[in-house]
């Protein structure tokens, strides 16, 4: 009789892997969650200064109104709603701040996948990732959020010609008063920082694909025009609200960062063009005599 082990069914040899790619899955979000639960924890501590801090854009809109005789003011009209303001602004805030981990689980969940020498690429990855992260939502906190908030405090102010138009009602127009929920700014705030901080990623993702071989330069580029018109529906999808500054910035940038990704694809596939060149060439994989 055989000692050796009985082999499993070929259902069974399929479903291991699997699973065993499931737990990892299940161990990397682990480790991000509690990064995440970490940076709450400290984000929350600081929560008045970061509330501060998001609060600025709309404090500029504010300023740009009154000069237009225009008053506002924020309100919050529950009583957990101030609360809860605080805790999704330290919880966002949090996101960004445990990024790095975050990047470094996900690189560790695509790493098994690759060969040893793509494994090196990992402080790159994680650098980037991080930084194409973080400057989408600073181009959104300095470049869509201002000037988007003083077209909507001030796009529904009439002239004078139009105000005489109204007749009686046009004293009541003028006493109209823009008084903004605390869960609203700050959710649509909120929102559109990690919205553009997500899809600024477009040329790490493009860049890691054509690394694979699965896309390249040429065949992004053929489809640049199609490309515009999807990042213009996404503008419209990803974008909250009718904050049309935000989805043209959005169309812009995702059309701008769609075309650096064509460089950087062909860069990619140059230098492993030259890299087969080599490994082709007789002279250089002849190896010297002991």
């Amino acid at each position: 009789m055989s000692d050796s082990p009985p082999l499993l069914p070929a259902h069974e040899e399929k479903r291991m892997p699997f699973l065993e790619h499931l737990g990892e899955l299940r161990d990397r979000v682990r480790n991000s969650a509690f990064a995440v639960l970490f940076a709450v924890v400290g984000c929350y501590i600081f929560r008045v200064r970061i509330f501060a801090w998001l609060a600025l854009p709309l404090a500029s809109a504010f300023k740009h109104a009154e000069s237009l005789g225009i008053k506002g003011k924020v309100i919050y009209i529950s009583p957990m709603e101030q609360f809860m303001v605080y805790l999704k602004t330290a919880l966002v805030a949090s996101i960004f701040v445990a990024s790095p981990a975050i990047f470094h689980q996900l690189w560790a969940f695509i790493a098994p996948g690759l060969y040893p020498h793509e494994r090196r690429w990992a402080l790159p990855f994680v650098f980037s990732a991080v930084l194409l992260f973080a400057g989408g939502g600073l181009f959104c906190y300095f470049f869509v959020l201002p000037p988007g908030y003083e077209f909507f405090m001030t796009s529904g102010r009439l002239n004078p010609d139009e105000l005489k138009q109204l007749g009686e009602v046009a004293e009541l127009f003028l006493r109209i008063e823009p008084n903004i929920s605390m869960d609203e700014y700050y959710g649509l705030t909120l929102m559109l920082l990690l919205v553009f901080g997500l899809v600024f990623e477009l040329p790490l993702v493009l860049a890691v694909l054509a690394m694979l071989g699965i896309v390249s330069a040429g065949s992004l580029w053929r489809w640049n025009r199609y490309a515009i018109l999807v990042f213009a529906v996404c503008g419209a999808i990803l974008t909250p609200g009718d904050l049309v500054v935000g989805q043209l910035a959005m169309t812009g940038s995702l059309t701008v960062l769609y075309n650096v990704s064509i460089v950087i694809a062909w860069l990619v596939q140059r230098k492993r063009r030259d890299t087969d060149e080599a490994g082709d060439d007789p002279a250089a994989s002849e190896a010297p005599d002991a």
